[in-house]
C-alpha cells in the first residue's frame, strides 16, 4: 500500500509539472507563442516606435490571415489585409511623442486584439553636412583629401547632447580618421563619437589617393535608437590636366523595355557636372537619339538631363568650360532582353457583308495582328478603306462600299482582303440588284 501510494503521488507530481509547463508556454512569457485559433496575439506590446525606424510585428492565432489598421494613419500608414504573420510599419514624423492603436483582427469571428504604441520624434535629421577642406574640387572631395562630416541630432526640436553616434561607409574610396589631431593618421570604416552640447556629431573623412571621380554613400546612426540616415558625397580624382573637373555619371545606358526595341523618352538621366571654370557649354552628337537640356550650365554642381529618342544607338555629350578644357560623357541606348510578345491572330468580323444600294455601307471590325491595317478589294466596283490600328492593340476597322463610278451588270460578289502585312482575312462582298441605277449605268 505504501508503495502504491508513492507511485501515486509521483503520478500526481509529474502531472502537476506537465501542467505548470504548459501553462508558462500559453502565457506567452517564454518560448513561442501558441497559435491558438480562438485569440489573436501580436507582439511586441506597447512598443515604443521611432520616426522613419522600421519596427516589425509578429502576429498569431485565430485563421491566420489577418486585417492590421492603425489608429493614425497619417503616422502609421498600415490599413489592409495581411497573409503573413508579420508586417514593418514605418512611422511618419512627428513634432512630439504620440500615442496610437494598431488593431489585428482576422477574417472570421474572433476577437480583434489593440496594441498601443509610443511614436517618438526620429533623432537624426536629413541636415547631413560635408564640408571639404579644399575648394579645388568643391563640392566634391580631391582624392587624397579630407573633410568635415557633421549632423544634428535632436528630437522633436531638442538638440541631444552626449549622444552616441556611429558614422559608416556605405559605399566609396574613403576612410574615417580615427587618429587625434597631431598623432600618425589611422583610418577606418567606421567610427563612433558623441554630440556636444549643441546636438551635432562631427567626424573627418580621408579621400584615398587613388580614387577615381565617383559617387560615395555615407551613413550616420543614432546609436540608442538606431534611427539613421544616408546621404552621398563626391570624390573627384585630383591629378592631371583635368584636376577637380569631372562628371558624375562619366557614361550613360539606356535599356529598351523588350529584345526589339531601344530606350524611348519615358526614361531619362542626370549628368552632374564639378569642377573645372564654369559656365560649361553643353554638345550633343546625336540630336536625333538623344536629347539634352540645358546646353549652358553657369556653375559647378549643376546638371544637365539626357533622354533617349528610340534609335539604337551611340552618341557622346561633350561638356566643356570657360578655359577650354573638354570632358566627354558616352551615351548608348540598347535593345532590351524581355521577350517580345507573340501578336494575337489577326481576326474579322464579320466577314460576310451585303451592299443593297448605292448609299449602303458596311464596316467590319478588326483586332490583333501587329496593328498596322489595310484593306482592297477585288473589284473596282468596291472599295474599302482601313482606318485605326496601332502596335498597342487598339481596334480597327474597315468601311467598304460601292465605287461611285462603277457598277456591275446586276447582282454579284466581290471579295475584300484585310491584312496587317503578314496574314489576310477575306471579306464577301454581295451587291444585290435592288435599289441602284440600271445596270448598265453607275451608282451617284
Amino acid at each position: 500500500m505504501i508503495r502504491s501510494g508513492i507511485n501515486t503521488l509521483a503520478r500526481i507530481a509529474v502531472l502537476l509539472t506537465s501542467l505548470v509547463v504548459v501553462g508558462s508556454c500559453g502565457s506567452g512569457a517564454v518560448g513561442t507563442p501558441v497559435v491558438d485559433p480562438t485569440q489573436i496575439l501580436i507582439q511586441p506590446v506597447d512598443a515604443t516606435l521611432y520616426s522613419g525606424l522600421p519596427t516589425t510585428f509578429t502576429v498569431t492565432g485565430g485563421t491566420g490571415t489577418y486585417i492590421v489598421s492603425s489608429s493614425n494613419q497619417a503616422i502609421i500608414p498600415v490599413s489592409g489585409l495581411q497573409t503573413t504573420g508579420s508586417f514593418t510599419v514605418i512611422p511618419n514624423p512627428v513634432t512630439a511623442d504620440t500615442v496610437l492603436n494598431i488593431t489585428a483582427r482576422d477574417t472570421g469571428a474572433t476577437p480583434p486584439v489593440i496594441v498601443t504604441v509610443t511614436v517618438k520624434p526620429g533623432t537624426v535629421s536629413n541636415n547631413i553636412t560635408i564640408t571639404p577642406t579644399t575648394a579645388a574640387c568643391a563640392p566634391a572631395i580631391c582624392s587624397g583629401g579630407d573633410a568635415v562630416v557633421s549632423t544634428v541630432i535632436s528630437q522633436g526640436g531638442i538638440p541631444l547632447a552626449a549622444r552616441g553616434i556611429r558614422f559608416d561607409v556605405v559605399s566609396g574610396d574613403y576612410r574615417f580618421i580615427t587618429s587625434p589631431a597631431g598623432a600618425p593618421e589611422t583610418t577606418a570604416l567606421s567610427i563612433l563619437t558623441a554630440t556636444d552640447e549643441t546636438g551635432t556629431a562631427r567626424a573627418r573623412i580621408r579621400a584615398l589617393s587613388a580614387a577615381p571621380n565617383q559617387t560615395a554613400i555615407l551613413q550616420v546612426t543614432d546609436v540608442q535608437t538606431g534611427a539613421f540616415q544616408r546621404t552621398t558625397l563626391f570624390l573627384a580624382q585630383a591629378t592631371g590636366s583635368l584636376t577637380g573637373f569631372f562628371t558624375v555619371p562619366e557614361s550613360l545606358t539606356f535599356t529598351g523595355d523588350r529584345a526589339d526595341r531601344c530606350a524611348i523618352a519615358t526614361v531619362a538621366g542626370q549628368v552632374f557636372v564639378f569642377g573645372g571654370t564654369p559656365p560649361y557649354t553643353i554638345s550633343n552628337s546625336s540630336p536625333s537619339a538623344f536629347n539634352v537640356a540645358p546646353l549652358v550650365l553657369t556653375a559647378s554642381g549643376q546638371s544637365f538631363t539626357v533622354s533617349p529618342n528610340g534609335q539604337c544607338q551611340d552618341a557622346t555629350v561633350a561638356i566643356t568650360d570657360s578655359a577650354g578644357r573638354t570632358l566627354t560623357v558616352a551615351l548608348k541606348n540598347q535593345l532590351g532582353t524581355a521577350a517580345v510578345p507573340t501578336p494575337a491572330a489577326l481576326a474579322v468580323s464579320p466577314t460576310t457583308v451585303t451592299l443593297s444600294s448605292c448609299t449602303d455601307v458596311a464596316t467590319v471590325f478588326v483586332v490583333g495582328g501587329n496593328g498596322a491595317y489595310s484593306a482592297g478589294s477585288t473589284q473596282a466596283y468596291v472599295m474599302a478603306i482601313a482606318s485605326g490600328g496601332s502596335a498597342t492593340g487598339t481596334a480597327g476597322s474597315v468601311r467598304i462600299q460601292r465605287t461611285p463610278t462603277t457598277n456591275p451588270n446586276g447582282a454579284t460578289t466581290a471579295t475584300v482582303s484585310v491584312t496587317d502585312g503578314r496574314t489576310i482575312v477575306p471579306v464577301t462582298v454581295t451587291l444585290t440588284a435592288t435599289g441602284v441605277p440600271p445596270a448598265t449605268g453607275p451608282c451617284p
